[in-house]
């Protein structure tokens, strides 16, 4: 039965590695995680893009012609009965080229960036949006990323040489109090930017995929093994491992308190603090970090009902539960 369930665990790992995992399977994943904190750290090490580059290129220095060469040369020293030198032969052959192949699949695998999924209702809520003349941003490109963002903002940020290095070429969106924008990355991902939020993200990503959000924006990233995407903000740094997402950086108009949340739709995402460990996220969590002046940086996570966040993606607005001061605060906004 022991043996089952691992070999079942592995199964489930090696599709989180092609990134094959159903809804389902990765609830059921997710569950295996929580259970030991410490099995986040092997999840991370499987996706890591240096342990894949690492692998890769060990798979690629595989010299097929030479290998084939050598195995000849050992079946031809040997004292072999002729008639199975053809077959000893044939098999090496088939083996290693199975071997070069494989290592051709994976770099295709671990390279290959696929776009999200947009559904009718984000594409209809795209139309209407424009329709309605809501979507609008001033939008600042092709500068570096002293135009870009200042030096203080980079500390605040936590922009390392590395990304500065990729801001060298980079855009800024932002938008104002009644508006909301749409952007597609150049890897494919898709931004909804919210009201008086900012964007700020390079022209074409590295081997890094990193943006700074200031305000609320939804996420649907593109899938790319071999390189992370990061969202940073004041807060911390936002790790992604898998699709979708809501972070809102706001201090929901209280001057003394900073608020970072973090909604979890699909996937899996971590969220590592200014000064602690990273933090995995499952579906249908969501973490707050909040931040006063008399207090340290408090990091919280709870269940919550994702259909507010993925409504508002799709150009709709749910008020289960909500205070009608707060309700009139979002309709004044809009309308």
């Amino acid at each position: 039965m022991e043996q089952e369930k691992n070999k079942h665990i592995s199964d489930l790992l090696y599709k989180f590695t092609l990134g094959i995992l159903n809804e389902e399977e990765q609830k059921e994943l997710d569950e295996w995680i929580i259970a030991r904190p410490s099995r986040q750290r092997y999840l991370q090490m499987l996706s890591s893009p240096q342990r894949l580059q690492e692998d890769y290129h060990r798979r690629k220095a595989i010299d097929v012609e030479e290998a084939i060469s050598q195995m000849k040369k050992t079946i031809d020293d040997r004292e072999i009965h002729t008639s199975y030198r053809p077959i000893l032969l044939r098999i090496a052959a088939v083996f290693l080229l199975f071997i070069a192949g494989g290592a051709f699949w994976y770099h295709h695998e671990q390279t290959r960036v696929t776009p999200p999924e947009i559904n009718e209702q984000v594409r209809l809520a795209m139309e209407q949006s424009n329709k309605k003349g809501i979507t609008k941003a001033d939008v600042v490109s092709g500068k570096s990323v002293e135009d870009i963002i200042s030096s203080e903002e980079r500390a605040l940020y936590h922009v390392d040489d590395h990304f500065a290095e990729q801001l060298e070429k980079a855009n800024r969106i932002t938008t104002h109090q009644d508006k909301e924008f749409w952007v597609t990355l150049e890897d494919g991902t898709l931004v909804h930017l919210n009201y008086n939020s900012r964007l700020i993200y390079p022209e074409k990503f590295g081997d890094r995929r990193d943006v700074i959000l200031e305000g609320e924006a939804y996420f649907m990233v593109a899938k790319d093994k071999s390189r992370q995407f990061v969202v940073h903000t004041p807060q911390g740094d936002i790790k992604v491992y898998g699709t979708e997402f809501n972070v809102n950086t706001r201090n929901n108009n209280r001057s003394d308190i900073e608020i970072l949340s973090v909604v979890l739709v699909k996937g899996s995402v971590s969220f590592t603090p200014s000064n602690g460990k990273e933090q995995m996220m499952s579906p249908g969590q969501e973490l707050l970090v909040v931040d006063d002046s008399q207090n340290p940086a408090q990091v919280v996570v709870t269940d919550v009902d994702t259909t507010p966040f993925v409504a508002w993606n799709e150009g709709k607005f749910t008020f289960d539960d909500w205070p009608l001061e707060r309700i009139m605060q979002v309709i004044s906004r809009w309308y």
